[in-house]
This record gives C-alpha cells, sequence and structure tokens, in this order.
C-alpha cells in the first residue's frame, strides 16, 4: 500500500508543479516529445499529474478493500483514467469558453458611443463594452454624429470598423 500513496504524492506533487510552471512544463514536454499528432490536453501535466495521483491513491484503495494487487492496480487504472479524462475536460472548457471569445460578428445590437465625431461621408470612432473589454472601432453611419452621442452596432463592416444608428432610432432585426 505504501507504493501506492508514493504514487499519489507524486501526481498531487505533479499537480502542485502544473499549478506553479505548467505552461512552461507542458511546452517543453511537446518540444521533447513531440506529440503534435496526439491530442496535446490529453498528454499536458494535468491530466498526467491527475491519472497518477489517483491511480496512486485509487490502488490504495482497492488494496485496503480487497487484499488483491490485480484488484488494487486495475482500480487504480480506472480512477486514474477517470481522474485524467476529468482534468482534459475541464482544461478544454477553460480554453475554449465562448462567452469570453470574442467575435466581431456578435457587435450588431450593442450599445457604444461616439468618441471621434462620425461626418457625414467618412468615419469616426465609437468605444463599446465586448466580451468584459473596452474596444475602439472606427464607425460610419448614415447621418453626421456627433461625439458623446450613444449609438448602437447596426453592422460589422470590416474586422476594424462597423456602421451604427442613434440609440433612439430603432434595431431592425433581420
Amino acid at each position: 500500500m505504501t507504493v501506492f500513496l508514493m504514487i499519489g504524492a507524486i501526481g498531487v506533487a505533479l499537480a502542485l508543479i502544473a499549478l506553479l510552471v505548467g505552461d512552461v512544463l507542458d511546452g517543453f514536454l511537446d518540444g521533447i516529445l513531440n506529440l503534435d499528432a496526439l491530442d496535446n490536453d490529453l498528454f499536458s501535466i494535468s491530466s498526467v499529474s491527475a491519472f497518477v495521483g489517483a491511480f496512486g491513491f485509487g490502488g490504495a484503495l482497492g488494496l485496503s478493500l480487497v487484499d488483491n494487487m490485480a484488484v488494487a492496480v486495475a482500480s487504480g487504472l480506472v480512477i486514474g483514467a477517470l481522474a485524467a479524462w476529468g482534468a482534459v475536460a475541464l482544461t478544454r472548457r477553460l480554453k475554449h469558453d465562448q462567452r469570453h471569445t470574442f467575435r466581431s460578428d456578435s457587435l450588431v445590437g450593442h450599445p457604444a458611443r461616439v468618441i471621434t465625431a462620425i461626418p457625414e461621408v467618412g468615419y469616426g470612432e465609437i468605444r463599446l463594452i465586448a466580451s468584459g473589454h473596452v474596444r475602439k472601432f472606427s464607425a460610419r453611419a448614415e447621418r453626421p454624429i456627433e461625439a458623446g452621442t450613444d449609438v448602437w452596432v447596426s453592422a460589422v463592416v470590416s474586422p476594424t470598423a462597423v456602421e451604427v444608428r442613434l440609440a433612439n432610432e430603432p434595431q431592425q432585426l433581420n
């Protein structure tokens, strides 16, 4: 049982290292092992440490319940695989959270404020809050709009430019 507990402790130590220097260590291991063909989240330091720690403690649990080494190893493998799967799922969710990903096509309908007057022909500037960040865009409009006026984005012209309407004008839904 001591061996399983030591393996579990090594997993916990790896998890602590992952918290401190995980990205550096993942980049180092990726450079050495060159696992680009495989899913890199599966072989990240967090998933490996979760597997090793859960394997050790799961094996110790199996050995304490049933005094059989094969059962201990099997329970350690199952619990370790579940822990690694959970670490991979959590890592993917944290890395790919769509609520905080900025996309310019999601700007339509957002309120904004003109910070540089928009002339009848040409562009001014607006400021808006999107995905929790203050962003500045070039803006055009059908008529001149003075600085300090509240507007809303009616169309995306390019990744850095939008078309706006006055805030008191009704929004047209497509």
